[in-house]
């Protein structure tokens, strides 16, 4: 079975280690913090090998700290910590542990499935979520078989929403229980429509910013906030100014007074090029009537974009964004990425493609 803590390594590997300053029961924690790491293990024999790791950048981590388990499957040991973090507790190398580590003393012990760890509310969140998780990838797994035998595969796809809409629903209770815990960076990273979810998401983070002001992770999922929050319905467009396919300059701002889709994408974006002929009917029906396309290129390749520019029949502004500066300031994590602004500049649509582009237009310029 596809547990918790499988995929939350893999999930954490993403992430280097975070560091800042912990908040528990408004005592504030002091750092660096020696603290002890003991547990008593079932089956688990005499010299077997327990290891801290921490997680480091991309794809990796670095042993911090081990020992070796006595005859009675004890052991124990001392570590300092420099700052509040998410590590991991290799044991025996046939089980891994997610956990926090802070000023607290943590013990570990044996449970029906992996290990439990006890000594902090964190860890002891931590566990809530590891449960809840084991509990749906189990249901989840249980759907994907039936899938395979149903006669009726559209019940089962039915009941597989189902599953994840309750997942996701749990989550959010999650995210308000846990009240800004540095765990709740870990729920974070399991909604993966951030905008679904804004409010309770934006609520979280601002309370992770109050509690972990110098947590590097904490920076980093705010920035990733502060992006969603600028692309929002009914937020105002973020100014773009790059050179054009001759060099000079083109402003967003210049097509004020015109309905405007900024149109971010790559000559090497398979979709990109598929959708290119979608947006040059609905240009050449709709340019005259006030509507005007900016297309932003995140191409490496200069050539690569011309020659595509070329090739696709595209007759719209373009300009190329060298260093992705615009495509961050837009939190934009896969392409095609569109989003399409009234005459003052404010956003009121997203990702309009095929058909629902045209019927957009003309609903807000006619036929």
């Amino acid at each position: 079975m596809k547990t918790f803590k499988n995929s939350l390594i893999l999930l954490l590997a993403l992430f280097a280690i975070s560091c800042g300053s912990s908040k528990e029961n408004d005592t504030k924690a002091e750092y660096p913090a020696k603290i002890s790491i003991s547990g008593q293990l079932e089956g688990i024999e005499k010299g077997a090998k327990v290891i801290l790791y921490s997680i480091e950048n991309v794809g990796g981590k670095r042993n911090v700290a081990e020992t070796t388990v006595d005859e009675k499957g004890k052991f124990s040991f001392d570590y300092t910590v420099p700052k509040i973090g998410l590590y991991t507790i290799n044991i025996d190398n046939q089980a891994e542990e997610i956990l926090v580590l802070e000023d607290k003393d943590l013990s570990v012990s044996s449970a029906p499935v992996g290990y439990e760890i006890s000594g902090s509310r964190e860890n002891e969140l931590l566990h809530e979520l590891k449960e809840m998780y084991d509990k749906y990838s189990e249901e989840g797994s249980k759907l994907q078989q039936e899938y395979v035998s149903s006669e009726n595969k559209e019940e089962v796809i039915k009941k597989i929403k189902a599953m994840q809409d309750a997942q996701k629903a749990e989550l959010q209770q999650k995210l308000k229980k846990f009240d800004g815990a540095y765990v709740s960076l870990v729920v974070l990273n399991f909604l993966n429509d951030k905008e679904a979810y804004f409010d309770v998401i934006n609520e979280t983070v601002e309370k992770l910013e109050k509690n972990f002001p110098d947590d590097q992770l904490v920076k980093e999922v705010s920035k990733s906030i502060d992006a969603i929050r600028a692309t929002r319905i009914g937020a105002m467009a973020t100014e773009i100014n790059l050179p054009s396919v001759e060099g000079k300059n083109i402003a967003l701002s210049d097509f004020k007074g015109n309905y405007v889709m900024i149109d971010f994408w790559a000559s090497w974006c398979r979709p990109c090029r598929m959708e290119n002929p979608n947006v040059l009917r609905a240009y050449n029906k709709y340019k005259s009537k006030g509507f005007e396309v900016y297309g932003v290129s995140i191409d490496q390749d200069q050539n690569a974009w011309k020659q595509a520019i070329q090739i696709d029949h595209i007759s719209w502004t373009q300009v190329h964004d060298t260093n992705n500066e615009a495509a961050k300031a837009y939190g934009v994590e896969s392409i095609p990425f569109t989003l399409l602004l009234d005459k003052e500049g404010k956003i009121i649509a997203k990702n309009l493609r095929g058909n629902a582009l045209e019927e957009k237009l003309e609903e807000l310029l006619g036929k």
